[in-house]
């Protein structure tokens, strides 16, 4: 195996190495938390949001009930100012009209009734969001700097991974590379294996899987071939 190889595996141990402690940053107890205030957040954001626009309709319902309580009251007063001044004959007919007017306030009345227990909901769901992102808001903040002195107190390390990389990555073959870099972007590390020899019987070491007859000749004259079930490259000292 030549330096060239060698030198991308090199590469390839330090490379996991950093991603093994950037994981470590993204699965810690600070970032989680984070993850989970924003989440409770925007879940808060969102039923404030829809508690202000269901508000709306609420205040356009209680207005337009609240209008039309007053006039029919104002019609009331009318047929009963009329009530006063008419011939008993038709008397019957107006007070119908009176009684007809009465059930129609009541029964605006009961709507605007309920409109107002809606609205109180309404106010109590709303002052809860907003209760709920302030408290989450303060916990993001909290935990945000837990993990921001986290990442600080990694930097250095973080630094020198990055820092060996970059003086590593020239002595490496541009299409070697390349194949490292296509590999890794699916997130399998690594992405040079390895083989496996079960006495003969050739086993790819990151899925695991045997390799078929292809794969066994290829590797044996180039001492390096593709997997074909993860795509990772496996190559034979």
């Amino acid at each position: 195996m030549d330096k060239n190889f060698e030198t991308l595996l090199k590469y390839q141990e330090i490379d996991i190495k950093l991603k093994r402690l950037l994981d470590s940053l993204e699965k810690s107890d600070a970032n989680k938390k984070m993850e989970q205030a924003r989440a409770e957040f925007n879940i808060a954001k969102k039923t404030v949001l829809d508690s202000e626009k269901e508000a709306e309709g609420v205040i356009s319902v209680y207005e337009t009930l609240s209008s039309q309580i007053t006039e029919l009251n104002e019609k009331n007063k009318e047929l009963e100012l009329i009530v006063e001044n008419v011939d008993a004959d038709e008397l019957v007919g107006f007070a119908d009209q009176i009684e007809t007017v009465k059930d129609n306030v009541v029964a605006l009345e009961k709507r605007l009734s309920e409109i107002k227990a809606m609205a109180e909901k309404l106010i109590k769901t709303f002052q809860d969001a907003n209760t709920m992102g302030l408290k989450m808001k303060d916990y993001f903040n909290s935990a945000k700097a837990d993990y921001s002195e986290l990442v600080k107190n990694a930097e250095p390390e973080i630094s020198a991974y990055k820092k060996k990389l970059k003086e590593l990555e020239p002595e490496i073959n541009e299409e070697l590379f390349a194949k490292y870099k296509a590999i890794t972007s699916d997130n399998k590390y690594p992405a040079f294996v390895e083989v496996y020899d079960g006495d003969g019987v050739y086993s790819c070491t990151g899925c695991g899987l045997q390799l078929s007859q292809k794969n066994t000749s290829e590797l044996n004259e180039k001492g390096i071939c593709t997997c074909e079930t993860c795509r990772r490259t496996i190559f034979k000292r």
